[in-house]
């Protein structure tokens, strides 16, 4: 017997797929995969767009510092905008990163579920996973613009620091040896840059840990086929 599954919600997702049903237990399986693999693919897509809007938006935060307290900075309070815009772009940069870490960890399970799939059909079937691999993901490209944000940050916690440091370096507080604003400053901007640092390195492993923790889980509930 024949049965088309039909996979998608809206018109524009919805695809079918032929498939000989003897309504055995790997059949069953495969209907629930691919169904599995359209809702993934989905909410990456959703991932994805939230993420183009933190992206403009980290890109204002540094060009509004950088007029707002470079322009004539030593008159008023322009040069706050200095002080706190490594943090405004760091809350950004780590929006981005936990976006980005989700959508790996789906890449990972889908790439295991079409590996499931491409073996159960006994034939190459789904591609995706294959072609937009880790290593595409990470391709030169990608990797200059993450040292060019970087960089962008690092430029503003220096700035920051450097602002904090010709105003408040002097003035003590709680009993004049514990800390003054511009330690203070410096201990915030090195916590916030080791929490970028440690959401990178969570973000580079995702992917790879979420396929391994699929198909641990896979092979533990699932028994190998007769």
């Amino acid at each position: 017997m024949t049965r088309r599954i039909v996979l998608g919600q809206s018109t524009s997702d919805r695809f079918a797929v032929d498939v000989a049903v003897n309504e055995s237990r790997d059949d069953q399986l495969l209907q629930i995969m691919l169904a599995e693999v359209v809702d993934l693919t989905k909410a990456m897509r959703e991932f994805l767009l939230t993420a183009d809007r933190f992206v403009n938006f980290s890109g204002i935060i540094a060009v509004g510092a950088l007029t707002i307290g470079g322009i004539k900075h030593d008159d008023g309070k322009n040069w706050l905008a200095l002080v706190f815009a490594p943090y405004g772009l760091a809350m950004a940069f780590g929006y981005l990163i936990q976006v980005y870490t989700e959508v790996e960890k789906r890449a990972g399970y889908k790439k295991f579920l079409e590996f499931q799939i491409n073996r159960t059909m006994g034939k190459q079937v789904l591609l995706e996973s294959q072609i937009n691999s880790q290593v595409e993901r990470n391709r030169l490209s990608v990797r200059l613009m993450q040292r060019i944000n970087a960089s962008g940050f690092l430029a503003l916690a220096a700035l920051s620091y450097i602002e904090t440091l010709h105003r408040y370096s002097g003035e003590k507080y709680w009993g004049g040896w514990v800390l003054n604003w511009s330690t203070l400053n410096l201990a915030l901007l090195c916590f916030v840059t080791f929490m970028l640092v440690r959401a990178g390195l969570e973000n580079k492993n995702a992917s790879g840990q979420a396929y391994e923790r699929a198909q641990a889980l896979y092979n533990s509930t699932v028994p190998s086929p007769q």
